[in-house]
């Protein structure tokens, strides 16, 4: 797990980016959170942090003051930079000083979180390659021979294995193909499919950073439906020494998301158009998500789509809508300044008073009394 901490002076902007990045999603935790520089160097000496999120216009101590003492007594430590400039020289300024990436804050106003949180890991596993072996070039795929070719019973230390093959450029119309054949989910449920989802994994090549990078993009949409179900995360390694592992992981992946939404009693088919219709609930969950359209749309009837939702996901569907809804006002509340009226809409309630009432049944406080008590008691620090 990736450890996390946030530096900005603004409450608000820290709050906001440990409600609404999906951080577990990419096996990273916030374990900190800091208003200026100062503050920052005295969680770092007590504490473990792999990633820095920080401002750069803040009081006491300036970001780039900040950035330069973390290089230099925190090397390991990888930095992002929140910023309101897109100024090419400026960020540039940044980069030279260390920082691995930088997030534009508008960036955050357009639900671009997916998009921002696979980009991090994916410098950050990047970065961890520079520096376990030499740089490749960006205009020619190198792929270890050892990571494709070595098998379970072989030292991958072994020096013999240090030998590179070079092969075509790389292809990111193939990189889209893998991408989406892997949120197709149709793998998980088809033996056929699955074999072919890895023959093509393999076959295409990638450097190990980018193929980890590539199933650190999927994550997010196996994990909306295996955590829904489990309240638990597949998680990615931070790095693969060799392809047979990856493999490994890829078959205990599937295994899991088989368990968390399938019984064996329905076919692969159904349990696709389940496994679809549950993606669709969390993408969608702002607007209006009925039990009859959602089934029409995964081609199955009314009343057999309830059945099987209820034996595969544990709930019926507007138990589960529900639960998915609360858990997401939660978030809202416990992390946001949001107004009831806000978060009403933007968890699938145009009533404001029945959402209040529908929250209240499920935890028993409206939702301005959870927003008081939990800020109150879980605040990370004040700092």
């Amino acid at each position: 797990m990736i450890k996390v901490l946030i530096v900005d002076d603004d409450n608000l902007v820290r709050k906001g980016l440990m409600s609404m990045l999906p951080w577990k999603e990419y096996s990273m935790e916030v374990v900190g959170e800091a208003k200026n520089g100062e503050k920052a160097l005295e969680f770092l000496a007590e504490h473990k942090v792999d990633l820095l999120l920080t401002d750069l216009a803040m009081p006491v101590m300036s970001g780039m003051e900040f950035m330069r003492i973390v290089r230099k007594q925190y090397p390991h430590i990888s930095i992002v930079v929140l910023t309101l400039h897109q100024d090419f020289e400026y960020i540039q300024d940044c980069l030279r000083l260390g920082a691995i990436d930088y997030i534009a804050k508008v960036e955050l106003e357009t639900d671009s979180y997916d998009e921002v949180m696979g980009r991090i890991r994916g410098r950050i596993l990047e970065e961890k390659t520079k520096i376990a072996a030499p740089a490749v070039s960006d205009e020619v795929q190198q792929t270890s021979y050892s990571f494709y070719e070595a098998i379970p019973s072989e030292n991958l230390d072994d020096p013999s294995h240090d030998k590179l093959l070079l092969s075509s450029p790389f292809n990111e119309d193939v990189l889209a193909e893998l991408k989406k054949a892997g949120l197709s989910l149709g793998w998980v449920h088809r033996v056929s499919e699955f074999d072919r989802f890895l023959e093509d994994l393999k076959n295409a090549a990638l450097p190990p950073a980018r193929l980890t990078a590539l199933l650190n993009s999927l994550l997010p949409g196996w994990n909306r439906i295996y955590a829904s179900v489990t309240r638990q995360y597949i998680e990615l390694p931070e790095t693969f020494g060799a392809w047979f592992e990856v493999e490994k992981w890829l078959y205990k992946a599937r295994e899991s998301l088989a368990a968390a939404i399938g019984k064996p009693q329905y076919s692969e088919e159904v349990k696709e158009c389940i496994a679809r219709a549950v993606q669709a609930m969390h993408e969608e969950l702002a607007d209006p998500v009925i039990a009859s359209e959602l089934a029409k749309r995964v081609n199955m009837s009314r009343s057999y789509f309830s059945q099987c939702f209820k034996d595969m996901i544990g709930m019926t569907f507007n138990e589960y809508l529900r639960s998915i809804r609360m858990d997401k006002a939660k978030e809202y509340l416990q992390y946001t300044q949001k107004n009831i009226q806000w978060i009403s809409e933007h968890t699938g309630y145009n009533d404001q008073k029945y959402f209040s009432r529908v929250f209240y049944e499920k935890t028993g406080m409206l939702p301005s009394e959870y927003r008081q008590a939990s800020q109150s008691g879980i605040q990370m620090s004040d700092l």
